[in-house]
């Protein structure tokens, strides 16, 4: 934080001499004081090396790599810095890459945000993504989906059969599919864990596809009796006709959280790039659009931690969810 500079002149009776050392000893320690506020807005520490800022997304889609470029060439091009992507195999990765520090910005769903600062991240989100280019809400849905034509026409049935969801951290896929089938009064106790460390559950096996597109794929050809995904892919193929939505249940917007570690001027300018970086803004920044970005993509919202308070409370009574403190 940059110091105001201040000046105090004293009058020392008539003797010039006295009165320029007091003028030039308040300039000198006016400028120390300037100097020591520059350099703590400038200290901090940074994931990779100084001037790079490293840029970690979680995976929920197909093609998330190539699908964030556009938002960081942005960030890149507006603060003047390097951006470099981490790459992150699942939402496990990325979690821990946050706790470990390798990453300076995050783009996530609300759950692994509260999961990465629950355990040491040093993160905060500083705006929110919106959902599609009609809302200035940055909320979006979990939606419950079956296949087109299935006889399973209520949450209620789902006892004894094969649900699909995203991943154990999902925000949409999984904690807030938890929660629609706990209102509709399916028991979501866990009964373990399998192979591979997902909870098992004795009133329904479930079945983790790794991405929203692989789970609503997974229902639409029947290998999953119903399953959750997010409104941006489950709405499309409810068009096709390939699946039917059988409820949904409002969700914070995923934030983009950037590393309070970061020099205090580095974060102050990351959290003005992100709030504005519209796709209009994207685009007139000279920035190359793709498909995959304009497809998913829809800008941002000012948001900070308080706006996730309804994910730390539900983590707090879904047990199983095992994402509270």
């Amino acid at each position: 934080m940059h110091l105001s500079r201040s000046t105090r002149i004293g009058i020392v009776g008539s003797v010039l001499t006295l009165a320029v050392v007091a003028l030039t000893g308040c300039s000198a320690s006016s400028n120390a004081a300037t100097d020591d506020g520059s350099a703590a807005a400038s200290s901090g520490t940074w994931a990779k090396a100084k001037g790079t800022l490293v840029f970690g997304a979680v995976p929920d889609q197909a093609g998330s790599d190539a699908n964030n470029k556009p938002l960081e060439e942005y960030i890149a091009k507006e603060t003047g810095y390097e951006v470099e992507y981490y790459p992150t195999a699942d939402y496990t990765a990325l979690i821990a890459a946050a706790v470990a520090g390798k990453v300076d910005v995050m783009s996530s769903g609300g759950l692994q945000y509260v999961q990465a600062t629950n355990k040491g991240a040093a993160l905060a989100p500083v705006a929110a993504t919106l959902s599609s280019p009609d809302v200035k809400d940055p909320g979006y849905y979990s939606e419950a989906i079956t296949k087109a034509g299935s006889s399973v026409t209520s949450l209620k049935q789902a006892k004894g059969k094969t649900v699909c969801f995203v991943d154990p951290n999902s925000t949409s896929g999984f904690l807030f599919g938890l929660y629609q089938l706990s209102k509709a009064g399916i028991d979501v106790t866990t009964s373990g864990t399998d192979a591979s460390g997902n909870p098992k559950f004795d009133a329904f096996t479930a079945y983790f596809a790794g991405a929203h597109d692989k789970s609503e794929q997974a229902v639409a050809s029947g290998q999953c009796d119903l399953g959750f995904a997010e409104d941006s892919i489950a709405e499309p193929a409810a068009k096709k006709g390939d699946i039917t939505v059988l409820g949904k249940q409002y969700v914070p917007g995923g934030p983009l959280s950037i590393s309070t570690k970061l020099p205090k001027d580095v974060q102050t300018k990351l959290a003005s790039v992100l709030a504005g970086a519209s796709p209009e803004a994207i685009e007139k920044a000279g920035i190359t659009m793709t498909d995959g970005f304009t497809e998913g993509y829809f800008g941002a919202q000012a948001e900070d931690a308080s706006y996730y308070k309804s994910i730390r409370d539900l983590c707090s009574t879904i047990p199983s969810a095992d994402c509270a403190k």
